[in-house]
């Protein structure tokens, strides 16, 4: 009898722990993509890539990827946005912990800018890459990727910024720029001007156009006038 018992205290706990951090139901959407500028494709976690369209959903495990000159924006259901510039790669996923629901990001390669809501109580927004993981409870920057090191350059707030290798960690604040490299190497030193406006373009909603146009003045002479914007 008390075997029994033990038996189906056991299931029971199991159970608990299995509910209190699960991924989100297949399918389930966990954002949108709310922008797609010329080569921007989709994959459906167990599917082929596809060409991607705007307003279509991601669930957890979806790939979104850009190629040269394209952009992709992922509006998350907490209003978290992502961009993703041109030649990014990157998988999403969502967690629910007890009722509160973290998002991760994966970036694969390539830079990505990001204007993260503030979470609420229990609830994380984290990017990882195959070298770092940078944990954000609401901030806005950039993070960039690549084969031997990755860059977050932190525009406001702070963010805990870790490295996957040395398994050292520091906080990264607003005008600050981290970097994490595959040989463990984890540092913070304040953002270059180059990197301050890398990180405003990394978070520019759509690409710079430039229209020309001939004018004639009254006495038949004529002049070129350029003109640049945004789709």
């Amino acid at each position: 009898m008390k075997s029994t018992m033990m038996r189906v205290l056991v299931l029971v706990l199991c159970g608990v722990v299995s509910n209190s951090l699960i991924a989100a139901p297949p399918g389930a959407p966990i954002g949108l993509l709310s922008k797609v500028i010329l080569d921007v494709s989709r994959k459906e976690s167990g599917k082929t890539w596809e060409k991607a369209t705007r307003g279509q959903t991601l669930a957890t495990g979806d790939m979104v990827r850009t190629g040269p000159a394209s952009l992709a924006i992922i509006k998350f259901k907490d209003n978290s946005l992502v961009h993703l510039r041109e030649k990014a790669e990157l998988t999403v996923t969502g967690t629910t912990t007890g009722g509160s629901f973290s998002k991760m990001v994966e970036i694969q390669t390539g830079v990505v800018g990001f204007n993260v809501a503030k979470q609420r109580a229990g609830e994380e927004f984290r990017f990882t890459s195959p070298t770092s993981v940078a944990s954000i409870r609401g901030t806005a920057g950039a993070f960039n990727a690549t084969s031997g090191s990755d860059t977050l350059i932190v525009t406001e707030g702070a963010i805990q910024f870790s490295n996957r290798f040395s398994s050292r960690s520091l906080v990264v604040n607003a005008g600050f720029t981290g970097l994490s490299k595959r040989d463990g190497t984890l540092q913070t030193r304040t953002s270059t001007e180059q990197e301050r406006r890398a990180a405003a373009e990394a978070l520019q909603d759509g690409q710079n156009k430039k229209l020309e146009l001939e004018l004639r003045n009254p006495q038949g002479k004529t002049s070129r006038l350029k003109i640049e914007y945004k789709d």
